[in-house]
Protein backbone atom coordinates (compact mmCIF):
# COMPACT_ATOMS: atom_id res chain seq x y z
CA UNK A 1 0.00 0.00 0.00
CA UNK A 2 2.86 2.24 0.58
CA UNK A 3 2.76 5.67 2.36
CA UNK A 4 -1.12 5.59 2.78
CA UNK A 5 -1.30 8.42 4.95
CA UNK A 6 0.89 10.71 2.87
CA UNK A 7 -0.60 9.91 -0.48
CA UNK A 8 -3.88 10.32 1.01
CA UNK A 9 -2.75 13.93 2.16
CA UNK A 10 -1.66 15.03 -1.20
CA UNK A 11 -4.64 13.59 -2.73
CA UNK A 12 -6.80 15.91 -0.13
CA UNK A 13 -4.36 18.90 -0.71
CA UNK A 14 -4.77 18.47 -4.74
CA UNK A 15 -8.70 18.29 -4.10
CA UNK A 16 -8.68 21.62 -1.29
CA UNK A 17 -10.54 24.60 -2.08
CA UNK A 18 -8.32 25.80 0.75
CA UNK A 19 -4.84 24.69 0.86
CA UNK A 20 -2.81 27.25 -1.07
CA UNK A 21 -1.47 27.35 -4.23
CA UNK A 22 2.10 28.38 -3.17
CA UNK A 23 2.39 25.38 -0.01
CA UNK A 24 0.89 22.56 -2.99
CA UNK A 25 2.83 23.84 -5.33
CA UNK A 26 6.15 23.68 -2.81
CA UNK A 27 4.89 19.81 -2.00
CA UNK A 28 4.11 18.78 -5.55
CA UNK A 29 7.97 20.12 -6.65
CA UNK A 30 9.84 18.33 -3.99
CA UNK A 31 11.92 15.81 -5.67
CA UNK A 32 10.48 12.19 -3.28
CA UNK A 33 7.24 13.57 -4.59
CA UNK A 34 5.49 9.90 -5.56
CA UNK A 35 3.51 10.83 -8.68
CA UNK A 36 2.75 6.81 -8.69
CA UNK A 37 0.76 6.31 -5.92
CA UNK A 38 -1.41 9.13 -7.00
CA UNK A 39 -2.46 7.85 -9.45
CA UNK A 40 -2.85 4.36 -7.93
CA UNK A 41 -4.92 5.35 -5.66
CA UNK A 42 -6.57 8.48 -7.46
CA UNK A 43 -7.92 5.72 -9.56
CA UNK A 44 -9.46 3.73 -7.26
CA UNK A 45 -11.21 6.41 -5.58
CA UNK A 46 -12.58 7.48 -8.95
CA UNK A 47 -11.14 11.50 -9.06
CA UNK A 48 -8.05 11.45 -11.65
CA UNK A 49 -10.21 13.89 -13.26
CA UNK A 50 -10.79 15.91 -10.09
CA UNK A 51 -7.36 15.65 -9.56
CA UNK A 52 -6.37 17.15 -12.95
CA UNK A 53 -9.26 19.88 -13.31
CA UNK A 54 -7.97 20.87 -9.67
CA UNK A 55 -4.68 21.27 -11.35
CA UNK A 56 -5.31 22.93 -13.96
CA UNK A 57 -7.78 25.14 -11.94
CA UNK A 58 -4.64 26.23 -9.71
CA UNK A 59 -2.51 26.73 -12.65
CA UNK A 60 0.11 23.90 -11.39
CA UNK A 61 -0.29 21.39 -14.37
CA UNK A 62 3.44 22.15 -15.78
CA UNK A 63 4.56 20.04 -12.18
CA UNK A 64 3.26 16.89 -13.97
CA UNK A 65 5.28 14.79 -15.66
CA UNK A 66 5.06 15.03 -19.23
CA UNK A 67 3.85 11.42 -19.76
CA UNK A 68 1.66 11.62 -17.08
CA UNK A 69 0.28 15.55 -17.98
CA UNK A 70 -0.43 13.41 -21.05
CA UNK A 71 -2.57 10.59 -19.67
CA UNK A 72 -4.69 12.46 -17.05
CA UNK A 73 -5.46 15.27 -20.00
CA UNK A 74 -6.84 12.40 -21.87
CA UNK A 75 -8.61 10.73 -18.87
CA UNK A 76 -10.78 14.03 -18.14
CA UNK A 77 -11.64 14.69 -21.74
CA UNK A 78 -13.11 11.30 -22.01
CA UNK A 79 -14.71 11.97 -18.65
CA UNK A 80 -16.24 15.06 -19.86
CA UNK A 81 -17.78 13.21 -23.59
CA UNK A 82 -18.86 10.89 -20.91
CA UNK A 83 -20.50 13.24 -18.97
CA UNK A 84 -21.85 15.80 -22.08
CA UNK A 85 -23.92 12.05 -23.09
CA UNK A 86 -25.07 11.48 -19.65
CA UNK A 87 -26.74 14.92 -19.45
CA UNK A 88 -28.07 14.39 -22.50
CA UNK A 89 -29.86 11.39 -21.59
CA UNK A 90 -30.55 13.15 -18.13
CA UNK A 91 -33.20 15.55 -20.36
CA UNK A 92 -34.27 12.98 -22.26
CA UNK A 93 -35.35 11.13 -18.98
CA UNK A 94 -36.65 14.12 -17.35
CA UNK A 95 -39.06 14.96 -20.34
CA UNK A 96 -40.48 11.68 -20.91
CA UNK A 97 -40.89 12.07 -16.54
CA UNK A 98 -42.29 15.28 -16.60
CA UNK A 99 -44.51 14.21 -19.77
CA UNK A 100 -46.48 11.97 -17.86
CA UNK A 101 -47.03 13.22 -15.15
CA UNK A 102 -44.24 11.09 -12.70
CA UNK A 103 -42.43 13.08 -9.79
CA UNK A 104 -39.12 12.44 -9.48
CA UNK A 105 -35.51 13.72 -8.50
CA UNK A 106 -31.95 12.50 -10.02
CA UNK A 107 -29.53 11.77 -7.22
CA UNK A 108 -26.21 11.73 -6.70
CA UNK A 109 -23.58 11.99 -9.77
CA UNK A 110 -26.53 12.81 -11.82
CA UNK A 111 -27.83 15.51 -9.93
CA UNK A 112 -24.52 16.57 -9.07
CA UNK A 113 -23.40 17.68 -12.98
CA UNK A 114 -26.92 18.46 -13.66
CA UNK A 115 -27.19 21.42 -10.34
CA UNK A 116 -23.66 22.76 -12.01
CA UNK A 117 -22.07 22.16 -8.65
CA UNK A 118 -18.56 21.33 -10.24
CA UNK A 119 -17.02 24.30 -12.59
CA UNK A 120 -16.07 21.14 -14.67
CA UNK A 121 -18.16 18.34 -15.66
CA UNK A 122 -15.05 16.54 -16.15
CA UNK A 123 -14.13 16.58 -12.50
CA UNK A 124 -17.35 14.19 -11.12
CA UNK A 125 -16.98 10.42 -12.42
CA UNK A 126 -20.34 8.79 -12.29
CA UNK A 127 -21.88 5.01 -13.50
CA UNK A 128 -25.47 4.54 -13.22
CA UNK A 129 -28.01 7.05 -12.92
CA UNK A 130 -30.24 7.20 -10.06
CA UNK A 131 -33.63 8.90 -9.77
CA UNK A 132 -36.01 8.78 -6.73
CA UNK A 133 -40.02 8.13 -7.62
CA UNK A 134 -42.88 7.54 -4.97
CA UNK A 135 -43.81 4.55 -4.14
CA UNK A 136 -47.36 4.76 -6.10
CA UNK A 137 -45.75 6.15 -9.34
CA UNK A 138 -42.80 3.64 -9.18
CA UNK A 139 -44.40 0.67 -11.29
CA UNK A 140 -46.01 3.39 -13.69
CA UNK A 141 -42.11 4.54 -14.33
CA UNK A 142 -40.76 1.39 -14.66
CA UNK A 143 -42.91 0.52 -17.09
CA UNK A 144 -43.10 4.12 -18.98
CA UNK A 145 -39.14 3.25 -19.68
CA UNK A 146 -39.66 -0.29 -20.04
CA UNK A 147 -41.36 0.93 -23.45
CA UNK A 148 -38.56 3.21 -24.43
CA UNK A 149 -35.52 1.05 -24.93
CA UNK A 150 -34.63 0.13 -21.40
CA UNK A 151 -34.99 -3.43 -20.50
CA UNK A 152 -33.77 -4.94 -16.81
CA UNK A 153 -30.60 -6.88 -15.99
CA UNK A 154 -30.63 -10.20 -14.39
CA UNK A 155 -31.23 -9.45 -10.71
CA UNK A 156 -29.81 -11.96 -7.88
CA UNK A 157 -32.39 -14.04 -5.93
CA UNK A 158 -32.92 -11.89 -3.18
CA UNK A 159 -34.35 -9.33 -5.37
CA UNK A 160 -37.24 -10.98 -5.42
CA UNK A 161 -37.92 -12.00 -1.72
CA UNK A 162 -36.12 -8.95 0.03
CA UNK A 163 -37.30 -5.25 -0.39
CA UNK A 164 -34.55 -2.83 -1.91
CA UNK A 165 -34.07 0.19 -2.00
CA UNK A 166 -34.34 0.46 -5.82
CA UNK A 167 -36.09 -1.40 -8.75
CA UNK A 168 -33.97 -3.76 -10.87
CA UNK A 169 -31.31 -1.86 -12.88
CA UNK A 170 -32.38 -0.89 -16.23
CA UNK A 171 -30.11 -1.16 -19.25
CA UNK A 172 -30.10 0.39 -22.31
CA UNK A 173 -28.47 0.49 -25.97
CA UNK A 174 -29.90 3.89 -27.28
CA UNK A 175 -28.00 5.56 -24.47
CA UNK A 176 -24.85 5.53 -21.93
CA UNK A 177 -25.79 4.69 -18.93
CA UNK A 178 -27.99 2.12 -16.77
CA UNK A 179 -30.65 4.11 -14.88
CA UNK A 180 -31.99 2.86 -11.25
CA UNK A 181 -35.67 4.05 -9.99
CA UNK A 182 -35.27 4.39 -6.33
CA UNK A 183 -38.47 3.88 -3.76
CA UNK A 184 -35.79 4.93 -0.93
CA UNK A 185 -32.82 6.06 -0.39
CA UNK A 186 -31.45 3.69 2.38
CA UNK A 187 -33.29 -0.50 2.64
CA UNK A 188 -33.41 -0.29 6.70
CA UNK A 189 -31.33 3.23 8.12
CA UNK A 190 -34.30 5.59 8.91
CA UNK A 191 -33.47 8.91 8.14
CA UNK A 192 -36.77 11.05 8.99
CA UNK A 193 -35.17 13.96 6.57
CA UNK A 194 -34.03 12.07 4.08
CA UNK A 195 -37.86 10.48 3.36
CA UNK A 196 -38.85 10.28 -0.31
CA UNK A 197 -41.81 12.90 0.37
CA UNK A 198 -39.30 15.27 2.18
CA UNK A 199 -36.79 14.91 -0.53
CA UNK A 200 -39.75 15.30 -3.56
CA UNK A 201 -41.63 17.89 -1.71
CA UNK A 202 -38.27 20.24 -1.58
CA UNK A 203 -36.77 19.63 -4.48
CA UNK A 204 -34.79 22.29 -6.89
CA UNK A 205 -35.13 22.72 -10.57
CA UNK A 206 -31.84 23.52 -12.38
CA UNK A 207 -32.37 23.86 -16.56
CA UNK A 208 -35.53 21.79 -16.25
CA UNK A 209 -34.37 19.23 -14.54
CA UNK A 210 -35.47 18.09 -10.39
CA UNK A 211 -32.57 17.53 -8.05
CA UNK A 212 -33.07 17.63 -4.26
CA UNK A 213 -32.11 20.45 -2.48
CA UNK A 214 -28.23 21.44 -1.43
CA UNK A 215 -29.20 20.42 1.85
CA UNK A 216 -30.49 16.68 1.18
CA UNK A 217 -27.65 16.56 -1.30
CA UNK A 218 -25.42 17.36 1.12
CA UNK A 219 -27.04 14.55 3.59
CA UNK A 220 -27.41 12.31 1.31
CA UNK A 221 -23.92 12.33 -0.17
CA UNK A 222 -22.65 11.84 2.95
CA UNK A 223 -25.04 9.13 4.35
CA UNK A 224 -25.08 6.45 1.43
CA UNK A 225 -21.41 6.00 1.65
CA UNK A 226 -21.42 5.68 5.56
CA UNK A 227 -24.63 3.39 4.48
CA UNK A 228 -25.00 1.78 1.54
CA UNK A 229 -21.37 1.96 0.62
CA UNK A 230 -20.32 0.39 4.18
CA UNK A 231 -18.06 3.83 5.52
CA UNK A 232 -19.17 3.69 8.77
CA UNK A 233 -18.84 -0.42 8.89
CA UNK A 234 -14.79 -0.09 7.56
CA UNK A 235 -14.39 3.61 9.24
CA UNK A 236 -12.48 4.83 6.39
CA UNK A 237 -12.26 7.43 3.34
CA UNK A 238 -13.28 7.19 0.10
CA UNK A 239 -12.41 10.62 -2.01
CA UNK A 240 -15.05 10.30 -4.34
CA UNK A 241 -17.67 10.89 -2.03
CA UNK A 242 -15.38 13.78 0.15
CA UNK A 243 -14.53 15.41 -2.73
CA UNK A 244 -18.70 15.43 -3.02
CA UNK A 245 -18.83 17.19 0.14
CA UNK A 246 -16.43 19.36 -0.14
CA UNK A 247 -18.15 20.75 -2.79
CA UNK A 248 -21.73 20.89 -1.39
CA UNK A 249 -19.73 22.67 1.94
CA UNK A 250 -19.25 25.98 -0.37
CA UNK A 251 -22.71 26.09 -1.08
CA UNK A 252 -24.40 24.67 2.28
CA UNK A 253 -23.21 24.81 6.08
CA UNK A 254 -22.60 21.39 7.65
CA UNK A 255 -24.42 23.33 10.31
CA UNK A 256 -27.53 23.07 8.59
CA UNK A 257 -27.86 18.86 8.78
CA UNK A 258 -28.07 17.12 11.92
CA UNK A 259 -24.88 15.76 13.08
CA UNK A 260 -25.81 11.99 14.54
CA UNK A 261 -22.78 9.98 15.44
CA UNK A 262 -22.35 8.53 11.89
CA UNK A 263 -22.35 11.92 10.58
CA UNK A 264 -19.83 13.06 12.96
CA UNK A 265 -17.65 10.04 12.70
CA UNK A 266 -17.78 11.19 8.81
CA UNK A 267 -16.38 14.30 9.00
CA UNK A 268 -13.95 13.38 11.96
CA UNK A 269 -11.98 11.01 9.34
CA UNK A 270 -12.46 13.72 6.47
CA UNK A 271 -10.90 15.76 8.75
CA UNK A 272 -7.56 13.91 8.58
CA UNK A 273 -6.84 15.30 5.85
CA UNK A 274 -8.78 18.02 4.76
CA UNK A 275 -8.91 21.81 5.80
CA UNK A 276 -12.00 22.52 4.42
CA UNK A 277 -13.96 20.50 7.09
CA UNK A 278 -14.88 23.08 9.54
CA UNK A 279 -13.38 22.62 13.16
CA UNK A 280 -16.83 22.53 14.66
CA UNK A 281 -17.76 19.74 11.99
CA UNK A 282 -14.50 17.81 12.86
CA UNK A 283 -12.97 15.87 15.66
CA UNK A 284 -10.05 13.66 16.44
CA UNK A 285 -11.99 10.70 17.50
CA UNK A 286 -10.97 6.82 18.99
CA UNK A 287 -12.35 5.77 15.15
CA UNK A 288 -9.65 8.83 13.47
CA UNK A 289 -7.04 7.83 15.71
CA UNK A 290 -7.86 3.83 14.60
CA UNK A 291 -7.88 4.62 10.89
CA UNK A 292 -4.78 6.24 10.99
CA UNK A 293 -2.97 3.54 12.90
CA UNK A 294 -4.71 1.12 9.76
CA UNK A 295 -2.97 3.30 7.17
CA UNK A 296 -0.07 3.22 9.11
CA UNK A 297 0.32 -0.74 9.23
CA UNK A 298 -0.86 -1.70 5.87
CA UNK A 299 -0.75 -5.81 6.85
CA UNK A 300 -2.79 -5.25 9.31
CA UNK A 301 -5.40 -2.43 7.36
CA UNK A 302 -5.55 -5.52 5.02
CA UNK A 303 -6.75 -8.21 7.41
CA UNK A 304 -9.00 -6.25 9.89
CA UNK A 305 -11.04 -5.21 6.72
CA UNK A 306 -11.16 -8.77 5.56
CA UNK A 307 -12.32 -9.91 9.06
CA UNK A 308 -14.75 -7.33 8.81
CA UNK A 309 -16.45 -8.38 5.34
CA UNK A 310 -16.70 -11.62 6.95
CA UNK A 311 -18.61 -10.76 9.46
CA UNK A 312 -20.73 -8.75 7.90
CA UNK A 313 -21.27 -11.56 5.42
CA UNK A 314 -21.77 -14.35 8.02
CA UNK A 315 -24.14 -12.20 9.80
CA UNK A 316 -26.37 -11.37 6.59
CA UNK A 317 -26.51 -15.26 6.03
CA UNK A 318 -27.21 -15.80 9.82
CA UNK A 319 -29.82 -13.37 9.14
CA UNK A 320 -31.24 -15.62 5.95
CA UNK A 321 -31.41 -18.48 7.44
CA UNK A 322 -34.46 -19.24 8.97
CA UNK A 323 -35.76 -17.50 5.98
CA UNK A 324 -34.22 -19.97 3.91
CA UNK A 325 -35.81 -23.08 6.49
CA UNK A 326 -39.51 -21.55 6.41
CA UNK A 327 -39.98 -19.95 3.09
CA UNK A 328 -40.52 -22.87 0.52
CA UNK A 329 -39.78 -20.90 -3.08
CA UNK A 330 -37.11 -19.26 -1.34
CA UNK A 331 -35.46 -22.56 -0.50
CA UNK A 332 -36.13 -23.24 -4.05
CA UNK A 333 -34.53 -20.51 -5.59
CA UNK A 334 -31.36 -20.89 -3.79
CA UNK A 335 -30.88 -24.29 -4.28
CA UNK A 336 -31.38 -23.32 -7.79
CA UNK A 337 -28.99 -20.61 -8.14
CA UNK A 338 -26.22 -22.52 -5.90
CA UNK A 339 -23.54 -22.83 -8.45
CA UNK A 340 -23.80 -18.97 -8.10
CA UNK A 341 -24.12 -18.45 -4.98
CA UNK A 342 -21.18 -21.08 -3.99
CA UNK A 343 -18.94 -18.58 -6.77
CA UNK A 344 -19.77 -15.48 -4.32
CA UNK A 345 -19.10 -17.25 -1.04
CA UNK A 346 -15.60 -18.31 -2.59
CA UNK A 347 -15.16 -14.69 -3.98
CA UNK A 348 -16.00 -12.99 -0.61
CA UNK A 349 -14.03 -14.95 1.88
CA UNK A 350 -10.80 -15.40 -0.08
CA UNK A 351 -10.82 -11.67 -1.00
CA UNK A 352 -10.40 -8.38 1.53
CA UNK A 353 -12.42 -5.28 0.71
Amino acid sequence: MGNLITTYQNIADILSFDVPKDALKKTLKNDNFDWDNIVVEGSKHLVLPAIYCQLKKKQLTHLLPQELDVYLKDITILNKNRNTEVIKQISVLSELLNTHNIDHVFLKGAALISGNYYENISERMLGDIDILIPQQQLDEAFKLLNNNSYYPIDQTLGNDFFEHKHLPRLKTDTYICAVELHRKLFVSHKEKNLGTSSILASKDIVNGINIPSVKHLLHHNILNYQINDHGKLYNSISFRPAYDTIVLLTKCKASAIKHTKTIRTYFSILGLFFRDINKSSKSTSFIAKFYLYKLKHPKFYKFWNKLLKRSHFLLLITNRIPYFIFNNAYRTAVIKDRKRIFIYFRSVLSNSK
